[in-house]
């Protein structure tokens, strides 16, 4: 399958949405995720501002939603996370091990072969090349549905983030380029 022309949507004048950094808590959720897993995570350093006020963990192994590690169960070793606000969503995840299937990076342990992802973009930071895809519902059931995630594999980990398709995958794709910019990974 070939990738449209959007592959250079990356060297376009896109329009900065207000990004700003994120609070010391977010970075130090980051680091403990990544300490208590045994490998870097992804974390946003920078996000947009209303995602950027203090979201509660949904498990007693979480402080903060930002990224937080998964210790038992079918996720176990995986690092998830999940920011909103009242007009976007944010989803963020990094695989124990490397992935080969970018569906498999959107679903997660409850991947099933039957799950696909659209190609929509390559993505170049400077430091990653990443692949835009285009999560349907037709086909996943994963945390990623409706997104465009951005996938890439660093060492021994695959990860991915990407915000709901809200405002079409356009203008979603920029917000994600975006977001690429302030990506680190942030080690154990």
């Amino acid at each position: 399958m070939t990738l449209p022309v959007l592959v250079l949507i990356a060297a376009l004048a896109i329009p900065a949405a207000p990004f700003v950094r994120v609070p010391a808590s977010y970075l130090a959720q980051c680091r403990l995720t990544a300490r208590t897993l045994g490998y870097p995570v992804p974390c946003p350093t920078r996000l947009p501002a209303p995602m950027t006020r203090h979201q509660d963990g949904a498990t007693p192994d979480c402080n903060l939603t930002v990224i937080c590690p998964s210790v038992r169960g079918p996720w176990k070793g995986w690092a998830t996370g999940s920011l909103s606000d009242p007009t976007q969503h944010l989803v963020v995840t990094a695989s124990p091990r490397p992935l080969s299937d970018d569906a498999k990076a959107a679903d997660g342990p409850g991947w099933s072969s039957s799950a696909r992802v659209r190609p929509l973009a390559w993505v170049t930071t400077g430091r990653w090349r990443m692949r835009a895809v285009f999560v349907s519902p037709d086909t996943n059931e994963g945390m990623f549905v409706h997104h465009v995630a951005m996938v890439w594999t660093v060492g021994k980990h695959t990860y991915a983030v990407g915000f709901h398709d809200f405002t079409g995958m356009r203008t979603t794709l920029r917000l994600d380029q975006q977001l690429a910019r302030w990506i680190e990974l942030i080690g154990p």
